[in-house]
């Protein structure tokens, strides 16, 4: 089991590396789009999910991608990274950061 301030250190590096990545659709990070919903850190292991703005996301596997090789590079070695998409949680403009929620008249 991680200590606390190692699971909060790696947690921390974590959603660095997921401001790192652009949406390739709409150019901006994951977390200010607020697409990033739980992120799990215990044992080794790293668990990621990404709510879609749309239910039909088309890009959906390459900001999977994007954001586990961001991630897999924030852990250190032997980390088990899992990157997923939550479709059953819905998105909306009020998880936008307030400078994007603003910028794009939400």
């Amino acid at each position: 089991m991680e200590t606390n301030d190692a699971a909060a250190g790696l947690r921390a590096a974590v959603m660095v590396a997921l401001a790192s990545v652009d949406d390739p659709e709409m150019g901006e990070n994951l977390v200010d789009l607020g697409v990033v919903g739980e992120v799990e850190v215990d044992d080794g292991r790293v668990r990621v999910s990404l709510i879609p703005t749309s239910a039909t996301c088309p890009m959906a596997d390459l900001m999977v991608e994007d954001a586990r090789r961001a991630v897999q590079q924030a852990c250190p070695i032997g980390t088990e990274v899992d990157v997923y998409i939550d479709w059953d949680t819905k998105w909306s403009p009020e998880r936008l950061a307030p400078a994007l929620r603003e910028r794009f008249g939400w």
